[in-house]
C-alpha cells in the first residue's frame, strides 16, 4: 500500500509527524478516509476519535479536538486545538470537565456561554468513549 506524509499539529506542539498508509477522521458529515494520493482538499475536523495505520500496518488512535484538516500534494496537516493518545486521558478530570459543562449548559446564561459548554461536552464525551475503549467494535 501506498504511504502519505501526515503532520497533527495541536496548540502548542507536533503531535505526530511520519508515514501512514490511511488516515480516518471524524468530521462534520461522518468519519472521513484518507489513502495515498488524495485529492487536495480542506475539511473542518470535529472532537472525537482519529485513527491512522501508521507505515508498519498498525492502527494508531487518538481523541482530537475541533480543528481543520488539509491535503495538498498527498501531504496531510491536521490542525486541533487539543490531540491526546488514549491512555494520556486522566477519566477523573475528564468527568469533572463534563458535570461542570452540564452544569454550565443548564444555567442558560448566553447563547455563547451555553455553545461553549456544549463544545466541551462534546469533547469530554468523546475522551471518556476513547478512554473507556467504547468506539471499538
Amino acid at each position: 500500500m501506498d504511504l502519505f506524509n501526515a503532520k497533527i499539529i495541536e496548540a502548542d506542539s507536533t503531535f505526530y509527524s511520519g508515514t501512514m498508509q490511511s488516515l480516518v477522521v471524524p468530521t462534520i458529515d461522518g468519519q472521513y478516509g484518507v489513502l495515498a494520493h488524495h485529492q487536495n482538499l480542506m475539511v473542518a475536523v470535529i472532537p472525537g476519535l482519529l485513527k491512522f495505520m501508521d507505515e508498519e500496518g498498525n492502527w494508531q488512535e487518538a481523541s482530537v479536538s475541533d480543528g481543520m484538516m488539509r491535503i495538498e500534494d498527498g501531504e496531510v496537516l491536521i490542525l486541533v486545538d487539543a490531540a491526546e493518545w488514549p491512555y494520556e486521558i486522566d477519566a477523573e478530570r475528564v468527568r469533572q470537565k463534563e458535570a461542570a459543562a452540564r452544569e454550565a449548559m443548564l444555567q442558560k446564561k448566553s447563547v455563547r456561554e451555553y455553545t461553549l459548554a456544549e463544545a466541551s461536552l462534546k469533547r469530554a464525551i468523546s475522551r471518556m468513549k476513547i478512554k473507556d475503549g467504547d468506539h471499538m467494535g
